[in-house]
Order: structure tokens, then sequence, then C-alpha cells
């Protein structure tokens, strides 16, 4: 079982830690995991806070999924075609965002920048709303049925 880490942060995963993987996450089922634990060589336990456990679930998800796993830094400040294809829309769609407020952009000359918190704070933000929409159309469905 082993895993390769290759330039630019790429790790490819063998099939064997790749079907260990998906064992872990088959374990889990749809629970949330709230704790991870690691025991140093010297039999110290380290346990991490949520969003550390959270990374790891990811990431242990992605490796049960098979193919190569790539991890990359952000910078704090990113270009706009970046911070579109973060948030998954086109790069007109950025610049709209940007004319009605929702993201504010730095200028770094005459070019706009979007700092990498705001990118993910917006995430966030279309994420509970989009959770929020579904859960109020499945309750006009049950209100339908009643």
């Amino acid at each position: 079982m082993s895993s390769t880490l290759l330039t630019r942060g790429t790790l490819l995963v063998d099939d064997e830690l790749k079907d260990r993987a998906a064992e872990a996450v088959q374990a889990v089922a749809d629970e949330e995991i709230t704790e991870v634990i690691f025991t140093t060589t010297t039999g110290r336990r380290v346990s991490f806070d949520p969003a550390i456990v959270d990374l790891f679930g990811h990431v242990l998800s992605r490796v049960a999924q098979g193919g190569e796993l790539t991890v990359h830094t952000v910078p704090e400040l990113l270009s706009t075609i970046t911070a579109a294809e973060m948030l998954g829309v086109s790069r007109p769609t950025l610049m709209k965002l940007i004319r009605r407020g929702e993201l504010e952009p730095v200028m770094a000359g005459t070019h706009h920048r979007i700092r990498t918190k705001d990118i993910s704070a917006l995430r966030e933000k279309r994420e509970l709303a989009r959770r929020a929409s579904i859960d109020e159309l499945m309750q006009l469905g049950e209100d339908d049925e009643d």
C-alpha cells in the first residue's frame, strides 16, 4: 500500500490504498466524522479540531474515488479567472458579482483581484442558500401530499 507525492502537490495512490480508503468511507456511511486522533511513535495522542477533521474526511473520500489527488495552496489574492473557477461561474458572471457589490475587489494596477477568504465566504453563503431552497421545495412537496 502506497502513495507517491509528485511535483505540484499531486499524490498518486495505488489501488490497495484506494480500496482501503473506500472501505473506511463505507464504514462511516452517512455519519459525520467528529474526531480524528493520531498516535505518534512515542505514544502521544493528538486530536484535531473540526475543520481539520473535515479536511481529512474530504481527502479520504477523494482517495476512495480513485485517480490522482492534487493539493494546492491558494494565494491570498486571486485573479478573476481563478476566483470564477472556484465559484463555478464564468468570469463575466464574477464581474457582475463585483459590480453588484457581492464581492469586493482589490485593485492591482488596473486588474481586479479577489481575496480567497471572500470567495470562500460567498461559496458558503451560496451553498447555504441552495440548501435552504432545497429544503423549501421538499417542504412544499410534503404540504402538497397532505
